[in-house]
């Protein structure tokens, strides 16, 4: 994983080692406002994002350079943040918007 941290951002990238089991996006905590995660263009199956529990019953994930925007009327921690994929090795890149 590799992290960019600037006074305003966290830019970087995620990949889930195996199917199956959810992994933080960032291990270090940091206050955000906002998330956006990109699923990585070159994935073949689809991202899962949630907490903790996240688990491909619940959504229909991201595929391939779709993306999404998590907001919240307050701050969060982006270690809270976890994907899941349902192919070994595929991730996302996203960046965070420091609260």
């Amino acid at each position: 994983m590799a992290t960019s941290v600037t006074p305003e951002f966290i830019m970087g990238d995620e990949d889930v080692g195996t199917a199956g089991t959810a992994e933080q996006i960032e291990t270090t905590s940091y206050r955000i406002g906002s998330l956006m995660i990109i699923a990585k263009d070159n994935n073949t199956g689809r991202i899962y994002y949630g907490g903790s529990d996240v688990a491909s019953t619940t959504q229909r994930g991201l595929v391939a350079g779709e993306s999404i925007i998590i907001t919240g009327y307050k701050p969060f921690d982006i270690a809270s943040i976890y994907i899941d994929s349902s192919v070994n090795g595929e991730g996302v890149d996203f960046v965070g918007a420091r609260a």
